[in-house]
């Protein structure tokens, strides 16, 4: 059989695939608040219930950590702030190359406020 032929039925062949494979139309319940800040959506989908969520939380639990200033950690009393001078679990210790723009391991007051 010729190629010719055999393409316009491979074409309906393919649009008929195409039509079952459309995705169903998805039936979704109002915007809600959820806990902890964001919004959330219930979306049923056929293979059953999707809830999807997005948003920050209205505080974030480390905020005052962003609001630090060298005089609240500088142990020494120099005007820098050094790693061993950063708590560990504080958001400046897992920052602190970045917030050292230098690289010099020593964070000043105008470094300290550019990561503000």
């Amino acid at each position: 059989m010729k190629a010719w032929i055999l393409l316009p039925l491979w074409l309906l062949a393919l649009q008929a695939n195409a039509q079952q494979a459309s995705p169903q139309p998805v039936r979704s319940e109002p915007l809600t608040a959820y806990q902890g800040g964001g919004q959330s959506r219930q979306l049923q989908e056929q293979s059953g219930p999707v809830t999807v969520r997005w948003g920050q939380p209205e505080a974030l639990p480390n905020a005052a950590d962003y609001r630090v200033t060298i005089g609240d950690l500088d142990r020494n009393g120099d005007g820098v702030l050094t790693r061993d001078e950063v708590p560990e679990g504080h958001a400046l210790a897992s920052e602190f190359k970045l917030v050292d723009r230098n690289h010099d391991g020593r964070i000043t007051t105008e470094e300290l406020a550019a990561w503000h």
